[in-house]
């Protein structure tokens, strides 16, 4: 299992993060990131007020199907009389996903690019597969649960202490319709990238394996 360099904690990561984003994030209770579709690996990621703060690409393709991950970055334009450029869509590659269904998928990320089996350790059962556990920048180690509907990420402590959960979109049939969201706990902002990072591999494998099992018609395991 990979451990990821100290660099990652707050002070170079707040670097890269416009202002008014972190101040949401410095009088943090819980971030929501609403998806633009339901597939995580393939959608964009933004704040209750519209703003986009993450992209997702996979484009079809036969093999391996790469995920690239972007970030937003602070506008290096002086704001012109009137306006604030500081939130202008302008993104800097975050990561990138080499995703295989039949052999070990690839993560580059933070100058690091292993087999997810070196990213990961497997770690007790989830309704589809092992856990995933991954190590952050402040040396703890947290896990990512495949439950039977989402994926769910705790500390790797008798604590448990949640830090990011994802939401599936809610139609609105019997109730208020949702968009899809990725919530995030206080606990998780210092490493929100890597949460964003580690969610789409997750939920993608996640997503796999319960269409495979929904396909042949059994049940989790």
């Amino acid at each position: 299992m990979v451990a990821l360099e100290p660099w990652r904690t707050s002070t170079r990561y707040k670097e890269h993060i416009p202002k008014s984003i972190l101040l949401s994030s410095l009088t943090f209770f819980t971030m929501h990131l609403y998806l633009s579709s339901p597939t995580p690996w393939n959608t964009t990621y933004c704040t209750e007020s519209g703003q986009v703060i993450y992209k997702s690409d996979a484009p079809l393709k036969l093999g391996a199907r790469p995920i690239t991950i972007k970030r937003i970055r602070p506008s290096i334009t002086p704001p012109t009389a009137g306006t604030d450029n500081t939130l202008r869509d302008h993104f800097a590659h975050l990561a990138e996903i080499e995703y295989h269904s039949f052999r070990n998928s690839r993560i580059r990320y933070a100058e690091v690019d292993v087999p997810v089996n070196e990213f990961f350790k497997k770690q007790g059962w989830g309704w589809y597969g092992r856990n995933r556990v991954f190590k952050g920048p402040d040396g703890k180690e947290y896990t990512w649960h495949l439950t039977s509907r989402v994926s769910k990420l705790f500390t790797n402590d008798t604590a448990k202490t949640p830090i990011a959960s994802f939401h599936r979109r809610r139609l609105g049939v019997l109730t208020d319709p949702r968009p899809a969201s990725l919530e995030i706990f206080p606990a998780g902002e210092h490493m929100t990238d890597l949460i964003v990072v580690t969610f789409v591999y997750v939920e993608k494998l996640r997503t796999d394996r319960e269409t495979a099992v929904e396909s042949s018609g059994g049940g989790g395991g």
